[in-house]
């Protein structure tokens, strides 16, 4: 049984057995064998040996819990590769991380089959610099190593440096952070580097003026730098340890900068910063600096030295009540899943319409630059979507009720122990659903959308998906009351038909900022908020219909442009029909 006394839902491969079936006989038939590692809680992980070179390439595959509607993990602990593969578990990215990339009809095996040739030929090819032949074959987005290592990171806490700005010549010296606690997170603090020194002699360079503090006390302090790529491990005490043994070689001449590097060290609270050259474009000169902290601190109760990895962002030039309807949604309850540019701005509209109670689910964090077209400016950098918007809103809507979940919505593991003990995913996203009266999808993830659409019928709670086209350009909401005849795949199913209207879309409008690798669609808070509205007011109306009228349609789409020009927003709305197999045989 669930916490919440519901049955647990059938793992997938319960539900749907010849789906397993075919899944391990894709396996046999590519020339791998296929041993069952783990099996529980909705998580299937394989142990495969891959048909690849003398005696084949060992592979652990890790099945998600909402398997087909989204991606497995494929990890190669025996290879090491340059590119595409994650430095510390060796997951491989054989997909990008832009929407629609998984099939859901495919086969895992297929699939593995597909792109893991072109992982190893990008590989080869750019190992003996064939770069532009490795471009034909990859995303040309770049691949900075320190974001590999933002899951060990401490809980919400920053510091922020500027992205501009070289460390000094050398191979170690001094910095100063300035640093203050953070009321959301009374544990977690921010800090700034506001400079760095060389060894010895000055530094030019100017201190980073960004602004701190907004009325709370801060502390000027002096930490350490060191050139040193990061050593390939979860443990802060071991890239502490490798930094120390970086910095005892660069002063091993220099007795007096060493007694100052050991002081420093031992502070009641000091922070270390690892420099490296990483890749911060897709270019073969596409190298900058990369950024690593550590931060230390002896604990005042126990004595004892406590080391954590502290996230670092780097800071670019380019940064830029009362309704009728509120008294009948103070009983109601809505599940958000997404709360970026247009699901958090969805979330605080409708704690500002008087919503009773509100499930936030996002992973992700605030970062300086996503957050010119987020509700909440610079307090929430570094901290986690949820939380920021949850402490935001309980200070400001205190009658709405915040339920903030710090999860990714089928997210596979390779590692059958990471999930706690009784922890069931599936039956924890079935709770979410159970317990809301609309569920809201602004995930931007066909993979979340077609399996909350699949939930949301299964468990009979209505869900509304809206999001935005490439460049801002248009938009889609699209809703699913209880009941309803066509379900998502029919709605994909429409978009094939030629006189069924479309979202204008800028293809152009895709952008990847310096030092992330994840792809992101341009467009200003001010017409994708266009969609945030549709989504909130067609959310009120499936909660509260008498007081708030929803509608008849099913999918309404936007368009901000016509014929490459801007154009006032125009909604075309339409209706859907049974489509796919199952609503037409309904």
């Amino acid at each position: 049984m669930a916490d919440g006394g519901e049955p647990l839902p059938p793992d997938w491969w319960a539900a749907w057995p010849e789906l397993l079936a075919t899944e391990l006989e894709a396996f046999g038939a590519r020339g791998a064998t296929a041993n069952v590692a783990h099996q529980a809680a909705g998580l299937l992980i394989l142990d495969v040996v891959w048909p690849q070179g003398e005696g084949g390439l060992r592979l652990t595959v890790g099945f998600s819990p909402l398997h087909p509607f989204a991606r497995p993990v494929v990890v190669a602990p025996d290879l090491r590769l340059g590119r595409h593969q994650h430095p510390l578990d060796q997951g491989l990215c054989l997909l990008t991380q832009s929407a629609g990339e998984w099939r859901s009809c495919q086969k895992v095996a297929d699939f593995i089959a597909e792109q893991l040739p072109k992982v190893l030929a990008v590989d080869a090819a750019r190992e003996a610099e064939r770069f532009d032949e490795a471009a034909l074959l990859e995303e040309r987005a770049p691949d900075p190593l320190s974001p590999y290592y933002d899951h060990l990171a401490e809980e919400d806490s920053a510091i922020f440096f500027a992205g501009d700005r070289r460390a000094p010549s050398g191979d170690a010296g001094f910095a100063r952070f300035e640093i203050a606690p953070r009321p959301m997170a009374p544990s977690a603090f921010e800090a700034v580097l506001r400079g760095l020194q060389p060894m010895s002699g000055k530094w030019l360079a100017k201190p980073f003026d960004l602004p701190l503090g907004g009325g709370r006390p801060t502390t000027l302090i002096e930490g350490r730098w060191v050139r040193l790529r990061p050593p390939a491990t979860d443990d802060p005490a071991q890239i502490l340890a490798a930094a120390e043994a970086a910095i005892e070689k660069a002063v091993a001449l220099r007795p007096a900068e060493q007694a100052r590097f050991k002081a420093l060290g031992a502070a009641p609270q000091t922070i270390t910063g690892l420099v490296f050259d990483e890749e911060l474009a897709y270019a073969p000169g596409g190298a900058g600096e990369g950024w690593l902290f550590v931060a230390s601190a002896t604990d005042a109760a126990t004595g004892r030295r406590r080391h954590s990895l502290i996230r670092g962002f780097r800071i670019a030039d380019d940064l830029q009540a009362r309704v009728p309807v509120a008294s009948k949604l103070a009983g109601k309850k809505a599940l958000v899943v997404g709360v970026g540019a247009i699901g958090g701005f969805a979330a605080l509209e409708l704690a500002r319409a008087g919503v009773g109670g509100l499930h936030i689910v996002d992973l992700d964090v605030v970062e300086p630059g996503n957050s010119v077209r987020w509700p909440l400016g610079r307090p929430a950098w570094g901290v986690r979507k949820v939380v920021a918007l949850k402490d935001f809103i309980e200070r400001n809507y205190p009658l709405t009720r915040v339920c903030a979940s710090q999860v990714r919505i089928g997210a596979a593991t390779s590692d059958g122990s990471s999930l706690p003990r009784g922890f069931h995913p599936l039956a924890v996203l079935l709770e979410f659903v159970r317990e809301a009266d609309v569920v809201i999808d602004a995930s931007a993830s066909t993979e979340c959308q077609e399996a909350l659409a699949h939930y949301c019928r299964e468990v009979g709670k209505p869900l509304v998906i809206g999001y935005a086209t490439e460049g801002a350009a248009g938009g889609v909401v699209a809703r699913f009351p209880t009941g309803c005849a066509a379900c998502f795949v029919c709605l994909q199913e429409h978009w094939r038909e030629p006189d069924f209207p479309n979202p204008a879309v800028d293809a152009s409008g895709t952008v990847i900022p310096i030092g992330c690798n994840h792809p992101t669609f341009t467009g200003a808070s001010f017409d994708l908020q266009e969609v945030s509205l549709e989504l909130v007011r067609s959310a009120v109306g499936l909660m509260a219909p008498a007081a708030y009228d929803p509608g008849d349609w099913q999918v309404a789409i936007l368009s901000l442009c016509e014929d490459g020009k801007r154009r006032p927003p125009r909604w075309e709305t339409a209706s859907l029909n049974p489509k796919c197999h199952g609503c037409a045989r309904t």
